[in-house]
């Protein structure tokens, strides 16, 4: 399974989480084999279009995701990524990409409710 984090600069592991996965700069893949990591990719997020986050799913998916794991999405990126069968999932608690990895490896990330979803435009 690949897991994508959004984040904040390109560390790896260590990289701050971003806040909202359509305004982090960079999509940290981590690739998980029996739940144990294979391969860590850092991507540089191309961006999308104001409004419309199609592209931001199409960039995603490009990169192999089966799931997604952030602290804010909107609710029709949610919509398109469920329709294109990525998982999302929801924390908000940690800051890094490694405890946000250890807490979803472990079970404790739950999906995400869609009324948690923003509602600001990008």
């Amino acid at each position: 399974m690949t897991i994508i984090f959004p984040t904040m600069k390109g560390e790896g592991l260590g990289a701050k989480r971003g806040a909202h996965f359509g305004k982090a700069s960079f999509y940290t893949a981590i690739k998980v084999e029996d739940g144990i990591v294979k391969d860590v990719i850092v991507h540089k997020n191309p961006g999308h279009v104001t409004g419309g986050c199609a592209n931001a799913v199409e960039n995603i998916q490009a990169l192999g995701c089966d799931k997604l794991v952030v602290s804010g999405i909107g609710g029709e990126p949610l919509k398109k990524f469920l329709s294109v069968g990525i998982e999302i999932f929801f924390d908000d608690k940690n800051e890094t990409v490694e405890d946000a990895l250890r807490d979803f490896l472990a079970g404790k990330t739950p999906k995400i409710d869609p009324n948690h979803t923003c509602s600001h435009r990008d």
